[in-house]
């Protein structure tokens, strides 16, 4: 290094010996054959140019002495970049920094520019010299790179599928937002489609990206500077709100759950679209990343537990809830292994024939505060689809197992009604399960009779069940329409639904006395019923008048505590001797 320094300073040595004359041609020579030069005078008209001045603007030394040097000017800085540079330079000061121009032929160069005013005696600026060299393959090189970096951000916080900010790019805007706002409000939502999961098990996993993309579509038109959509996984979606009016988050969250309800077609079928919504709004300074999302969570589960297609905003109670519910599932999980939960029957009666009985399977409890329990008081287990798929499949093999006892003791009985959900038809191998299960357990499918409610065929997949309970029919297996009346619809089912009998809901028998509108609608529904073909069941009977009341509406079968409680497998043949030896009628 030291050699270097001592060579370049006997080479400037050297230059600065020469004449002045010499030396100034030579600087000049040097300039002119490395710089692009060109002075003007003080109000930018141009005086002189160079060579490699003409060639890299494209214009000869004719068209530009004389002209305004506003004429390369290429529109890519503004104002205020040509003021602080003319004010630099006009005060006598040399300015250097990067520009723009635009050749003859129209295209843009880059040019590092140093531009050295000249001062005369007097004190006065006279004209400038501006010295530049070309950067335009830098500066090309550089925007390159600032593309492609781009371009690598933009393919990191987007989603592939739906082109929508995806949930990398959510949790840097919403931490964004959280860091630099202190004041207004901000709104959390969470959207999840209600039909997602049977679109994409019915129709096929393109069919489920196409609806993803169509929702990503139309939740993108509310998209804005104030609203930060993003798919965050899934059939589940963010919507980011900020503002000082919370009012209008729940307006925009109601557009977005109407535009959200449209008819989604493929190649077979038409699915109804809807979705749900939970939300959380807060002032800007409590706000919390993770207390956001948790809240916004629980409020998204009440949404879809309520019955869907709705807006849930987050309130303390909601986690009040979860966790109740998730103690009691724990319970219910652990009871299950220690054999805590049963099966009871209940024994269903013929009017017409008095000797035919049936059974009920009804789920009980054996809890270590409550003593014996059933579902109705532990609802909120059910909520959660693969526990209730596990207690039913519990219940279907342990029915199994006890219809095998019955058997070998001798105890005849028509069949056996087993209460089965909508999670049961999930996998649309619901049939297989049964028809594998009692092959194993050597019980014929005539035996068996299964309850469903009305509410099932409300659910998107209902095609599917009508179908799969098509097929458990041929097969021998009765259904049943459980807690006929409060459902859905309940008529338009009776026309296009395959079933054996109706069982009428507790609630309207309690009223068979005291209201004439219960008896009304109990007489109408047997009447129906009957002129179908069809059985009719009524259940939750109180008392004898109820039984010789629904005897003369010609009800067929009768169930309840006041006739038999239901009872655990061992104790039925004691029920029934119990039974035979009371005047039921």
């Amino acid at each position: 290094m030291d050699k270097q320094e001592d060579d370049f300073r006997r080479s400037l040595n050297y230059v600065k010996n020469w004449p002045q004359g010499v030396r100034d041609d030579f600087v000049l020579h040097a300039l002119d054959c490395s710089a692009i030069v060109a002075i003007t005078d003080t109000r930018g008209r141009i005086l002189s140019v160079n060579s490699r001045f003409e060639q890299i603007s494209g214009y000869t030394r004719e068209e530009l002495i004389g002209q305004d040097h506003r004429m390369l000017r290429s529109k890519q800085h503004d104002g205020k970049f040509f003021r602080q540079m003319y004010r630099t330079i006009a005060s006598g000061h040399v300015w250097h920094g990067e520009i723009c121009n635009r050749r003859r032929d129209g295209s843009l160069y880059w040019v590092d520019t140093t531009i050295v005013p000249h001062i005369s005696e007097s004190g006065k600026v006279t004209s400038y010299v501006a010295i530049r060299f070309d950067i335009t393959a830098r500066k090309q090189a550089e925007n390159h790179l600032k593309s492609s970096r781009q371009k690598l951000q933009n393919a990191v916080n987007t989603d592939f599928l739906t082109k929508i900010s995806n949930r990398l790019h959510f949790s840097h805007t919403l931490r964004r937002i959280l860091r630099t706002s202190t004041t207004g409000h901000i709104c959390l939502a969470l959207l999840d489609i209600d039909t997602f999961k049977t679109i994409n098990d019915t129709s096929g996993h393109d069919s489920g990206d196409r609806l993803l993309r169509k929702v990503a579509e139309k939740l993108q038109s509310f998209q804005s500077d104030t609203c930060f959509i993003a798919r965050i996984g899934g059939d589940e979606f963010a919507i980011l709100m900020t503002g000082d009016c919370p009012a209008l988050f729940e307006k925009m969250l109601t557009d977005i759950l109407e535009q959200m309800r449209f008819s989604f077609r493929n190649r077979t079928m038409t699915h109804a679209c809807t979705v749900s919504i939970g939300y959380v709004c807060v002032p800007m300074p409590d706000a919390r990343e993770k207390e956001l999302l948790k809240c916004a969570d629980l409020a998204l589960y009440a949404a879809k537990t309520s019955g869907r297609n709705r807006i849930r905003e987050y309130h303390t109670v909601m986690e009040e809830r979860l966790d109740h519910a998730a103690r009691l599932r724990r319970r219910v999980q652990t009871s299950l292994r220690d054999r805590s939960i049963e099966v009871f029957y209940q024994p269903i009666f013929s009017l017409s024939m008095p000797g035919n009985i049936s059974f009920e399977a009804l789920l009980h409890w054996d809890h270590p505060q409550h003593s014996v329990l059933s579902p109705q008081y532990f609802p909120e287990v059910f909520e959660d689809p693969r526990l209730t798929l596990t207690l039913n499949t519990f219940v279907m093999r342990q029915v199994m197992q006890d219809m095998r006892r019955l058997h070998d003791q001798n105890i005849n009985f028509e069949r056996i009604a087993i209460n089965i959900t909508a999670c049961d038809f999930e996998g649309g191998d619901f049939f297989q399960k049964i028809a594998l299960l009692a092959e194993e357990m050597d019980v014929p499918l005539n035996t068996l009779a299964l309850e469903i409610t009305e509410n099932i065929f409300s659910r998107p997949h209902h095609k599917q069940v009508e179908q799969e309970l098509d097929t458990l029919h041929r097969k021998g297996i009765q259904i049943s329409l459980d807690d006929f009346g409060t459902g859905f619809a309940s008529l338009t089912h009776l026309k296009t639904i395959t079933f054996d009998s109706v069982k009428i809901n507790r609630a309207f028998v309690a009223g068979l006395e005291r209201h004439g509108t219960d008896a009304a609608i109990i007489k109408g529904v047997i009447d129906i019923v009957h002129s179908l073909g069809r059985k009719v069941v009524a259940e939750g009977i109180g008392n004898a008048p109820q039984v010789r009341a629904l005897l003369e509406m010609e009800c067929d079968f009768v169930q309840g505590d006041f006739l038999c409680e239901a009872v655990p497998i061992m104790e039925i043949p004691a029920a029934l001797e119990k039974i035979q030896c009371q005047a039921l009628l």
